[in-house]
């Protein structure tokens, strides 16, 4: 394969580590004390004073196993190179723990003997430099999950590939091959340590299975357990054990978990749930608002340590979500998190790997700075400490996040760091010894897309990192191929203006991958920069320390790993709403980014009926954003078509579709248009339609007490289109069923006039025999919850729900997160009888149907119902 060596990045040396903030730990090993806390052995520095809690937090990363390994090698990357790459990236961002569930199938044959070849070499290699970097580790021996994910699976030699998840707990043959392969696993020598995985100081726990699947009697369990744990202490491991507690949750296992001879038990949040297949928009700060976990009948308990295996606010592109999933692990306790999982970046382009998940510093910078500040949270923050509801707990600590400006952010007197631009002034300018993040904040300003890092030295004496920039063109949340590419970086040279003490006045820029030596005059602190690392010294630096930081220079890789028929020249992304309304200004926005440079760009519009179209000149305002350069408003409503033209050194190319003709051409020709919803001031606001938002709706999740089917019928009239549900009622339920829709896009055109609407109008029906009692909620980005019920009829209506009819009361959290345990509703804290809706802060609209049932009635019940519309009207 051709391989385009068109961009470049940096390479972190071991060097380098000294400026993520996290010392290489000299700490080793863990032990749990008698009231259920990880600490480190002898780390206490006064008599009769507690040894120091373990508070680690990092990632998983697949490279040596399953699909990630095969892209590599496909690609012809070499993965020991791949493996250093990423490790760099992962102490730049200060993680100091890791965790994977080592895929079984592909080290064992199936007697469980333990097969070395490249798989455990490169594991092995991958614990090395892990350690190296001091990071700890947490393994699990045994995963079971085939190899083949996002691919068809193959069959491997492995003895789980004969044994299903319930039978490597209940099958004895299975337990024979799972005790041959502990033994043996626990014992293997690290060829680059020259140590056994038992003995590795770096290695400070095992949790024995990834995700098992329990048979109904917890002895059974507990019998399971107790002979994997006498299997690895008979083998000379004598570090902490942990057990799976919350992937298949229910009180009589959590209590068998409790009664065996383990240490600690292990925790998953997926509090967006998983594989929506495209990424969800709007605020989910209430799915992370607790992590609460229902314990309190189960003795033991609170005496076992408590981890994180795996975590992800899963098909989330933003970056305001980790701190508070984090705040919400220390008030649990948690001692160990480590998210799920990070993206290689040699893969990283097409998020292939897991694509549900995508978390990379170069391909996803805003999130993996938002992880970094998750991971200083997780240090700083006490354990067990409670922070409040939503919205208060939105701050804590030195930390905050914002749904509505995209942010996390930590401001404390040393660090500053922020996933988008802030208004934040730091806490304390003067003592500030560590800036990272992405766009504009009072002490940097950037107009590059990339992380940016800066961190003091000595005094007068900083360095910069610059990473390259980088655009999403295409939602990394779907389908993914590796015939497909959804993020892409740009080396640009970029404008930066710093704004601290020490670097006021005239300082010195050094490379420190290059000789080149760049002297600034500075007057407005202001300069133009490069991907790549450079050293800043004020005309105050002490000249030998500068020296002595010069003489050893930073490693460089060049090329990115993209298949050349992926290339492009030009890429836009249009950021621009699907409505507005008559008298508002045209406020089309785009991402505009190329290879080559961008001389100018054009949107065209025109209406349904009009051959031709009229241009309007865009213009650049930082980065990669456009926006039209004229103050027009929309004159009339209706649909209007709308394109935009890029004109570069290679011509002029058109968006959507690539094409390579100006629509000024008399022949120019496209079926693939954008088009904007222009509506009269007062129209009614569709919040839903069947047809239109079919990809969009989040559905509650399978489960013991229900059976639904959705599907997309006609509606009532020719041409409409309506949601038919289906659903079984199997048991009673405390829960009802539900449908979410995020609508704070569709009113933000609206925002400025929302008072005016007093009703919320649905059509809809029932489709059995009987009436159909569903439930409308509102949820707004405040928190506040709101409901409502009407009843449908066995034809087609508009019920009309006067909006003063809506009560404060619960509503459900969508997606549902992994594990089910967590708390399912959510009822807003000071919402009143009296309130008057703000419906310019409407986020979610949710339509529900309980198992209602009175006096003798059987449970089993099916209800159906068909949804065409709900809007808002005056």
């Amino acid at each position: 394969m051709k391989i385009s060596k068109s961009l470049f990045i940096i390479f972190l040396t071991i060097t380098s580590i000294i400026y993520s903030q996290k010392p290489i730990s000299k700490r080793q090993d863990v032990y749990i004390d008698s009231s259920g806390v990880m600490r480190w052995k002898n780390s206490s520095l006064l008599p009769n004073q507690k040894d120091e809690e373990v508070n680690l937090f990092g990632v998983n990363y697949t490279t040596p196993f399953a699909y990630s390994y095969r892209a590599h090698k496909r690609l012809g990357i070499s993965l020991k190179i791949a493996i250093d790459m990423d490790v760099a990236q992962m102490a730049r961002l200060g993680f100091d723990a890791f965790r994977v569930h080592m895929w079984d199938r592909e080290i064992s044959d199936k007697d469980g003997n333990v097969l070395v070849n490249e798989h455990l070499d490169l594991f092995d290699y991958l614990l090395k430099k892990l350690e190296d970097n001091g990071i700890k580790i947490i393994i699990t021996p045994i995963a079971w999950w085939a190899t083949g994910w996002p691919e068809p699976d193959e069959k491997t030699a492995g003895f789980s590939q004969n044994y299903n998840r319930g039978e490597l707990i209940t099958n004895q043959n299975a337990r024979a091959a799972e005790r041959n392969y502990l033994k043996q696993i626990i014992n293997h020598v690290n060829s680059y340590t020259k140590l056994s995985y038992k003995d590795d100081h770096s290695i400070i726990a095992v949790e024995i299975i990834n995700e098992p699947n329990h048979p109904q009697k917890g002895q059974e369990t507990t019998d399971y357990i107790n002979e994997m744990a006498k299997v690895l202490r008979d083998a000379g491991y004598v570090k902490p054990l942990f057990y799976n507690i919350s992937e298949n949750w229910n009180n009589v296992q959590a209590q068998a978990v409790c009664n065996a001879n383990i240490d600690g038990i292990s925790f998953q949040w997926y509090p967006t749930g998983l594989v929506h297949n495209k990424m969800l928009s709007g605020n989910y700060l209430i799915n992370v608002n607790r992590y609460l976990i229902p314990s309190d009948s189960i003795k033991g308990f609170n005496k076992k340590a408590k981890m994180v295996y795996e975590f992800d606010a899963a098909d989330i592109g933003a970056s305001y979500m980790y701190p508070a999933i984090v705040r919400s692990y220390r008030e649990a306790g948690m001692q160990f998190a480590t998210m799920f999982s990070y993206d290689p970046v040699h893969i990283a382009w097409s998020n292939t790997e897991y694509p549900t998940h995508f978390l990379n510093l170069l391909y996803s910078p805003s999130k993996a700075i938002g992880l970094m500040i998750a991971g200083k949270a997780f240090h700083l923050l006490p354990r067990m400490k409670s922070y409040g509801d939503y919205p208060l707990n939105n701050r804590f600590g030195d930390f905050r996040v914002s749904y509505d400006e995209d942010l996390s952010e930590l401001n404390s007197d040393t660090a500053f760091y922020y996933t988008n631009n802030t208004k934040s002034n730091p806490k304390n300018i003067v003592s500030l010894k560590h800036i990272a993040g992405i766009g504009n904040s009072p002490v940097v300003n950037y107009d590059g897309t990339g992380a940016y890092f800066l961190d003091k030295l000595d005094k007068n004496i900083w360095r910069l990192e610059v990473y390259p920039d980088v655009l999403w063109i295409k939602d990394p949340f779907e389908q993914t191929s590796m015939s497909r590419q959804v993020s892409k970086l740009y080396r640009n040279t970029r404008k930066m203006k710093l704004s601290i003490p020490e670097l006021i006045n005239k300082f010195e820029i050094t490379s420190l991958s290059a000789d080149a030596k760049l002297v600034k005059e500075i007057s407005r602190q202001e300069f133009s920069i490069r991907p790549g690392a450079y050293l800043l010294t004020s005309d105050k630096a002490d000249e030998n320390k500068v020296q002595k930081i010069l003489s050893t220079r930073e490693e460089r890789i060049d090329g990115f790993y993209v298949p050349s028929n992926l290339a492009s020249t030009v890429d836009v992304v249009n950021c621009t709403s699907s409505s507005a309304v008559i008298s508002a200004p045209m406020d089309f926005k785009f991402k505009i980014a190329g290879t080559e440079k961008i001389s100018g760009a054009s949107m065209f519009i025109k209406r349904l009926a009009w051959r031709g179209f009229k241009k309007y000149p865009l213009k650049s305002i930082g980065g990669f954003d456009y926006v039209i350069d004229d103050t027009s408003k929309f004159t009339t409503a209706g649909i209007l078509e709308y394109c935009v033209a890029v004109e570069t050194t290679n011509g002029v190319t058109t968006f959507p579709g690539g094409i390579k003709i100006s629509p000024d051409n008399w022949d120019f020709s496209s079926d693939k248009l954008w088009c904007i919803d222009v509506k009269d001031q007062g129209e009614s606001i569709c919040l839903f339609d069947a047809y239109r938002d079919r990809k969009d709706i989040v559905f509650s999740q399978y489960n013991q007490a229900w059976r639904y089917t959705a599907d997309y019928t006609d509606g009532s009239d020719y041409g409409k289109s309506s949601l038919s549900m289906k659903l079984s009622f199997l048991q009673e339920t405390k829960y009802p069923f539900g449908i979410q829709l995020n609508v704070s896009d569709l009113l933000k055109p609206f925002a400025g006039n929302m008072e005016s609407y007093k009703y919320l109008v649905i059509k809809a029906r029932s489709t059995t025999n009987n009436d159909c009692t569903i439930g409308i909620n509102l949820l707004l980005n405040d928190g506040k919850s709101l409901t409502a019920k009407t009843s449908l009829k066995n034809n087609w209506e508009k019920i009309k729900i006067p909006l003063t009819e809506f009560q404060p009361g619960e509503v459900l959290i969508l997606p549902e997160s992994y594990p089910r345990f967590l708390p399912k509703t959510w009822k807003g804290v000071g919402t009143t009888t009296d309130s008057k809706i703000d419906l310019s802060a409407l986020q979610f609209f949710q339509i529900t149907c309980e198992n209602r049932k009175s006096g003798n009635e059987d449970v089993k019940r099916d209800i159906g119902f068909d949804v065409e519309s709900v809007y808002l009207s005056k």
